[in-house]
């Protein structure tokens, strides 16, 4: 969970975070900028000098310079008070804060199932830098690995969601790096 708060004036740069996200404004105003990670190509993300970032500057591209990023294709939105926005594992966005504002968001992960479809260590295959380059795997073909619905394990009514403990993105890496290299049976073709 992180808390942002802006006078305004304030941007992120273009990049992607390696969790699901929740992009909630309490107050204030924002501009998103969102585009698919499969877009990472043609956002020279494979030379920026900070990982998952582009070097583009998206309010101002310099078309002789990354003539590609002509080529993206992207969604963008405006986020007012009490507004929340789904930000998908690994999809590329930017942020515009305009005025006095204030947001919280809440990166996650499917604890039983993250495990199976991404392998973070493994750059051969899983590398934002590198999606949408030829022939590197569709990030949409490794997410097609996991199950269409996963279940979801209310809390007890004894407990209060004062009590869930927030796993850091440290840890978060180690637990499915442990979880993938397990022993498991072979997939059958067509299944995870």
């Amino acid at each position: 969970l992180t808390l942002w708060m802006s006078s305004g004036g304030t941007k992120s740069v273009l990049h992607c975070d390696d969790a699901e996200n929740f992009l909630m404004l309490l107050a204030g105003k924002k501009r998103v900028m969102l585009v698919h990670q499969d877009q990472a190509h043609n956002m020279y993300a494979d030379i920026a000098i900070a990982k998952s970032t582009s070097p583009v500057h998206q309010d101002a591209v310099d078309l002789v310079n990354f003539p590609r990023f002509a080529n993206v294709t992207w969604f963008s939105g405006e986020l007012g008070p009490g507004d929340t926005l789904y930000i998908p594992h690994t999809f590329w966005h930017q942020v515009n804060s305009e005025g006095r504002n204030l947001a919280a968001n809440v990166w996650w992960g499917h604890k039983e199932v993250d495990w199976q479809w991404w392998r973070p260590w493994d750059e051969r295959e899983y590398n934002p830098q590198r999606f949408g380059i030829k022939g590197a795997t569709p990030f949409d073909t490794m997410k097609a690995r996991s199950p269409a619905q996963v279940p979801c394990t209310p809390l007890s009514e004894r407990k209060s969601f004062s009590s869930v403990r927030f796993m850091d993105e440290t840890h978060w890496k180690g637990y499915i790096r442990k979880r993938s290299q397990q022993p498991r049976p072979r997939p059958k073709k067509g299944e995870l």
